[in-house]
């Protein structure tokens, strides 16, 4: 039950993060926005992603993953409905930003529930197939989006993304239990240190490691994800089909990270991913080729790249649980996975300031051929 919830609730979460990438074609026509303001709007998301991954996160272990989980759904429906009603850029940042803190937190959270209610043996698969909720998110937001946006405007697309997440309040309040019945696992006492706890005990250089490989092997998902629509569009592709090719890389994303899952159930994430990895590398050095040329091997390169980079961004909070049974760190669970979530947003928002700030004087093919050393470092890494 609980894992199922968490399922909807990444969905929920993953169509609320990547809307804008969806539709950022439209608000940039609207408002006649230069590319470098429409990398500020989506930095700004994740910042406030990153914030809230790291405040909230911490909070759950200490007051509690459910209610840390209702609150973070209020403020992603709250101020996700207001960006409809924005005025300005500025304000439209502003909103943006705060919904993020709804957005990181209830992600970390939701996954640290799961994770407690899992049993020990089955942890790793559970939490990797309910992290596929974030991109079956994108994908029939996506996919819906796509159909409406035209018609319902950018400003609908918000109004019903807020409403998604109001709808999963009453859900989460029923449904969600806050530690398993039996004995899966232990009693959910809470960190008064969780940070602390974490980098003691010999754990420093581990904790370390994993934040860094985390940084690494994410440093390129957001960009392909948010920005792969908005070069379409400015190559002549039309809004709505520029938005498929989010759809498409999420499709990859699924596939990958379904069969990943299985592989993992038995065995240890580390060599699955790095070859994941290290295979995206020599994909996306093709897409940077091709993301400008005509025909369609553009979308076959897009699904690849998703099929291995978005599929081994699925194994991660598996890898975070894989570590936190080894270190037997129960009621910390909900750090390790917020600290999961806030390098994501927070290396997202430093990727887009990079690639905004460049955009002047940077083709797109440059863009994408500049991601694939990170990519194979992360691989490396891992």
């Amino acid at each position: 039950m609980v894992a199922g919830i968490g399922f909807v609730v990444a969905m929920v979460d993953g169509y609320d993060t990547l809307m804008l990438a969806f539709i950022a074609p439209l608000i940039s026509k609207e408002w006649a926005l230069h590319p470098r303001t429409v990398g500020a709007i989506f930095a700004s998301s994740y910042a406030g992603a990153a914030l809230g991954a790291t405040a909230i996160g911490i909070a759950a272990d200490r007051f509690g993953r459910k209610t840390m989980l209702l609150a973070s759904l209020a403020l992603v429906a709250v101020f996700t409905m207001l960006c409809a009603r924005s005025a300005s850029p500025a304000q439209l940042m502003v909103l943006r930003a705060l919904a993020g803190l709804g957005l990181g937190g209830a992600l970390s959270t939701s996954i640290a529930l799961v994770a407690e209610n899992a049993a020990v043996h089955q942890r790793r698969a559970i939490v990797t197939r309910m992290f596929l909720g974030f991109p079956v998110g994108a994908i029939v937001g996506g996919a819906v989006t796509a159909g409406v946006m035209t018609s319902l405007g950018w400003r609908g697309v918000f109004l019903a993304g807020g409403v998604c997440a109001l709808l999963l309040i009453p859900l989460v309040a029923l449904g969600v239990t806050e530690s398993a019945s039996g004995a899966h696992t232990a009693s959910p006492v809470h960190s008064r240190r969780p940070l602390t706890e974490l980098v003691s005990g010999g754990r420093a250089w581990t904790t370390f490691l994993f934040c860094v490989s985390v940084l690494l092997m994410l440093l390129t998902s957001y960009f392909l994800v948010s920005w792969i629509p908005t070069v379409l569009t400015l190559n002549g592709m039309s809004a709505e089909h520029a938005a498929m090719a989010a759809v498409i890389i999420n499709c990859g994303g699924i596939v990958g990270t379904l069969i990943l899952s299985f592989i993992i159930g038995h065995r240890s994430p580390l060599a699955p991913v790095a070859v994941c990895l290290c295979s995206g590398a020599i994909l996306i050095a093709l897409l940077g080729h091709g993301i400008v040329s005509p025909g369609n091997t553009k979308f076959l390169l897009v699904f690849g790249v998703g099929l291995v980079v978005i599929g081994a961004q699925g194994c991660i909070p598996a890898r975070a649980c894989h570590g936190s049974a080894r270190a037997d760190r129960t009621k910390r669970r909900g750090t390790p996975m917020n600290w999961f979530v806030n390098a994501v947003r927070r290396n997202g928002t430093l990727r887009f300031r990079g690639n905004v700030a460049s955009s002047t004087g940077r083709s797109f093919g440059r863009r994408f051929r500049g991601n694939v050393v990170t990519t194979y470092l992360r691989g490396t890494d891992t």
